[in-house]
């Protein structure tokens, strides 16, 4: 009885060298998909925070603008009574 091999050793190896390396590139393919989206929240938090500051001063302005002109129209009152 002869032993007939449907696949010799050097196309064995290369089947699983090119398996390996299908692995490996998925593994590395997922690894920069994280680290892109995390990369990409961290910008966005830092791009929300940057607009909340940013409104927080423009408020903060609009508030002490307010305030004068109450001062100055308190100091008008005080001088028509």
């Amino acid at each position: 009885m002869n032993k007939t091999h449907i696949l010799t050793g050097d196309t064995l190896k290369t089947i699983i060298q090119g398996a390996l390396g299908a692995m490996t590139f998925g593994a590395y393919h997922q690894y920069t998909t994280n680290k892109m989206m995390d990369l990409n929240n961290e910008k966005q938090d830092l791009q929300h925070k940057y607009f909340m500051d940013k409104m927080e001063r423009q408020h903060h302005k609009e508030i002490e603008e307010v305030k004068e002109k109450i001062n100055k129209l308190e100091q008008r009152k005080g001088w028509w009574n």
